[in-house]
């Protein structure tokens, strides 16, 4: 193996000698010729040993000098690498040319890319309404929305649960958290965290791209799905308590909403096709006294009947105007901030002229062509804030009429069921945790009382008809040995 110098095989002095103990093991012979070492000469070992704690040492100070130096431009308020999807950076201060000839600014800062930002208020909005980040994924790569990485397979769960978790989305940068080591049996790179120490935390307002409620709820989010896995990252096994999925992406309208009066436990659907049956989970595998079954749709058709008495038209649209007010009162300096930004256009568009007429003139210098260059890259981002400024003042709410609401209204739960997991997590808040307290009358069948935040409501077909009881269920009750199909209880 001929080499120009050590360093081309390993700048790690424990690799080099490991990889020269194999080399020499398997017959292959090392020439390094700016060294002048040579592995069949015994007297190189030595040689070899000395040169490899050089290459290393100097691995170690330039790694030290470019912390330096990367820690002096942050000092500065200049960004160093720190590539994030939503952002781009632009060069900032004098352009000086290096000694290969190519320009280099101060330094360098990042600035919010409009049509990136988009995408990633996209998912944060999507995230908070309760879609999956698998659904979130998806819809983006059939949207035919590309990420920074050109890969085939598009966004994924990873990418879309990093933009979730990244706090420089809400204007909060920190650098040097991280600093990678070489393992030392492999060779492979890992991250390892630094002490809080070593932080460079910044905060800046005008890189803010997620409001701090919408941030907010994304927190909450995240803690609430955080238990729907049975291992978390360190955990082995089920160590933590784990969540039903359907709590967190919720399959129907009342899905995770439904409690046992009688033990406490959830109510789920335990029978039937199609819409099927609600009962208590318990009772289905006999550990609660509760056997009571409610259909699914008469439940739902209930609850939001209650739901929809509380929200009169009138009393939605004063809703809505009250919004109307406040998005209002947000977007209010929109106008103002189009102005002046038209005016900064206007400016550099009449810097750019001059620079060209003085060259046209036979004026032009090199400091002129990198000042021409800096203006129209200033000029350029001055028009993409000002096109999003202007897409954000054009998307201004207003309230729909009153006929519009009452048609929605009529059709509440089709409206909701269009978005079954945001309407599902909207009503469990609205609703809170739905007791259902089975009832059994002196004449007629039993029936569920559902217990709400509103009222106490009962799941009735009609007064004189009484509970939704099947009588194929009651009998599974009373049967001790039921006939069976494939684990489902045959219809008498």
């Amino acid at each position: 193996m001929l080499l120009d110098d050590l360093s081309r095989l390993s700048r790690d002095n424990h690799m080099l000698l490991t990889l020269y103990a194999e080399f020499r093991f398997n017959g292959v012979r090392i020439i390094s010729r700016a060294d002048s070492l040579d592995s069949d000469d015994l007297h190189s070992k030595l040689g070899f040993q000395m040169r490899g704690i050089v290459n290393e040492l100097y691995l170690d100070d330039l790694r030290e000098k470019t912390l330096r130096g990367q820690k002096g431009q942050k000092a500065r308020g200049f960004v160093v690498g720190e590539r994030t999807y939503g952002y781009r950076s632009v060069p900032v201060g004098e352009m000086r040319v290096d000694r290969r000839g190519r320009p280099r600014p101060d330094g360098y800062k990042m600035v919010v890319d409009p049509s990136e930002a988009v995408v990633v208020q996209r998912v944060f909005t999507e995230f908070v309404e309760g879609k999956a980040i698998t659904s979130i994924a998806r819809r983006l790569n059939e949207g035919g929305i590309r990420g920074r990485r050109r890969s085939h397979s598009g966004w994924s769960a990873v990418s879309v649960g990093r933009i979730l978790k990244n706090q420089k989305y809400i204007g909060r940068w920190m650098w040097n958290r991280t600093e990678n080591r070489r393992d030392p049996g492999t060779g492979r790179l890992r991250k390892f965290p630094k002490p809080e120490s070593d932080w460079h935390i910044s905060l800046d307002d005008s890189l803010r791209i997620i409001p701090q409620d919408v941030w907010d709820c994304a927190v909450r989010r995240w803690t609430e799905i955080g238990q729907t896995w049975p291992r978390l990252p360190g955990k082995r096994g089920y160590e933590v308590r784990q969540r039903s999925y359907v709590q967190t992406h919720p399959t129907h309208l009342l899905s995770g909403s439904l409690r046992c009066g009688v033990c406490g436990g959830a109510i789920g659907q335990v029978s039937g096709k199609g819409a099927g049956y609600y009962g208590c989970l318990g009772g289905s595998r006999r550990a609660c006294s509760n056997q009571l079954l409610v259909h699914r749709r008469l439940a739902e058709r209930r609850l939001l009947a209650a739901v929809q008495e509380k929200l009169t038209p009138s009393e939605v649209q004063h809703v809505l105007e009250r919004v109307e007010k406040e998005f209002h009162k947000l977007l209010g300096h929109l106008p103002e901030k189009i102005r002046l930004t038209r005016a900064a256009v206007g400016e550099e568009e009449r810097r750019i002229g001059n620079f060209i007429e003085f060259i046209g003139n036979g004026k032009g210098t090199p400091a002129l062509a990198q000042a021409l260059q800096c203006a129209g890259e200033k000029v350029t981002a001055l028009q993409n804030e000002l096109r999003g400024l202007e897409a954000s003042a054009a998307d201004v709410f207003k309230p729909p009429p009153v006929e519009w609401v009452v048609e929605r209204l009529g059709r509440v739960q089709e409206v909701l069921e269009a978005e079954t997991v945001q309407s599902a997590l909207l009503l469990r808040r609205i609703l809170g945790p739905v007791r259902l307290v089975p009832v059994r009358p002196e004449v007629g069948r039993p029936f569920y009382k559902a217990e709400t935040a509103l009222q106490v409501l009962d799941l009735l077909e009609a007064p004189e008809d009484g509970s939704t009881l099947l009588q194929w269920w009651r009998r599974w009750a009373s049967n001790p040995r039921p006939e069976t199909l494939g684990g489902r209880h045959l219809h008498p």
